[in-house]
């Protein structure tokens, strides 16, 4: 079964009606139909949403993404980190794990600190950590395929082919992956 991992911006898309929805709903009827095992990261959660504010719990998290049509969909828990992600849904972190955290981020943030404590800047630096944590949690279940409408970060040519070979599998567009897929 191919593991196909979608981040925040996908759900944004079909909350927004953006062009990639009708790309993303063929991707839930794909995991619907059992061709492929369809996920969404915990830290997505963790974002700030459209109108500019967080979620004030994990339950509201449920409800959006259920009112967009990802009810089944698994939802993969990140590595924890205090007042970022929600409790009950994150994982205690290891040495192995926070190296793929350090990894990630020198390649997707090399001028926003590692730590909360160092960057002044805590939206970016949080923003920032919910990417990281996305593709983290996405190597660490052993996805395939990493699906993101995101251009600034994850497709950059200077960023993807590091990002692949930290075992990101395929880093792909909306569009890109149905059309592989489809194959």
């Amino acid at each position: 079964m191919i593991k196909v991992t979608m981040d925040t911006n996908c759900i944004i898309d079909l909350e927004e009606e953006r062009e990639s929805a009708c790309y993303i709903r063929e991707l839930v009827l794909m995991h619907k139909r059992g061709r492929i095992e369809l996920s969404v990261s915990a830290i997505s959660a963790s974002e700030r949403k459209t109108n500019g504010k967080y979620a004030s719990n994990f339950t509201e998290f449920q409800q959006m993404i259920r009112d967009v049509g990802l009810e089944d969909v698994k939802i993969l828990k990140p590595p924890g980190i205090w007042d970022v992600t929600y409790w009950d849904w994150c994982t205690w972190g290891d040495e192995e794990t926070e190296k793929l955290q350090r990894d990630i981020h020198q390649i997707m943030f090399p001028k926003i600190k590692f730590s909360y404590s160092e960057e002044r800047n805590t939206k970016r630096w949080r923003n920032a950590k919910c990417d990281v944590l996305a593709l983290c949690c996405h190597i660490r279940n052993e996805g395939d395929i990493f699906v993101t409408s995101n251009t600034k970060g994850f497709h950059q040519i200077t960023k993807k082919p590091k990002l692949i070979a930290l075992g990101a599998g395929q880093i792909l567009y909306p569009k890109e992956t149905i059309s592989i897929l489809t194959e």
